[in-house]
């Protein structure tokens, strides 16, 4: 059975795409407190706001935990495919997320520097001494902030 099938056994209203709420049939509901989803996999997510227990929410619907799933339950080898994949899809969000926050924390940086840089430079006479190497700092520092910031908008995008 899918979440949809389902959610409409249950008579729930759609909440979001692949989401949606109806009375638990496993208590007396005045309002909706079962939770119905969606998993990317397809399995079928049920939760009761109220504390009722899946087992107790098929019951009540005259139902098997079996019946949740669409197709005969994966081989071991599947299963395994599964969680290897799961883990490997969770790792690479890790890193981008522990990348963004490197980039995210360098551009901040760089950003004070520039800015101290942009006030000396504003405040200093045009014939100051020391002023062209000022000058060319200040410029290397705005071009490594585009560079920071090109790194982080290629870091959303892998998103």
């Amino acid at each position: 059975m899918t979440a949809p099938e389902f959610a409409a056994l249950l008579d729930a209203r759609r909440v979001a795409r692949g989401r949606w709420q109806a009375r638990c049939p496993a208590h007396e509901d005045r309002s909706p407190s079962l939770s119905i989803g969606e998993a990317a996999d397809g399995r079928v997510l049920v939760h009761c706001f109220a504390g009722c227990t899946l087992a107790a929410v098929l019951e009540a619907a005259g139902l098997r935990m079996a019946d949740l799933f669409a197709g005969p339950p994966p081989s071991p080898k599947q299963t395994r495919d599964a969680a290897r994949e799961r883990l490997r899809r969770e790792t690479e969000a890790k890193t981008m997320r522990l990348e963004r926050i490197r980039l995210t924390d360098h551009y901040r940086r760089l950003w004070r520097v520039n800015d101290a840089l942009g006030a000396k430079l504003a405040r200093a006479a045009d014939d100051a001494p020391g002023v062209n190497v000022l000058a060319r700092l200040f410029h290397q520092s705005v071009e490594e902030l585009r560079q920071v910031e090109d790194q982080l908008v290629e870091v959303e995008q892998c998103r």
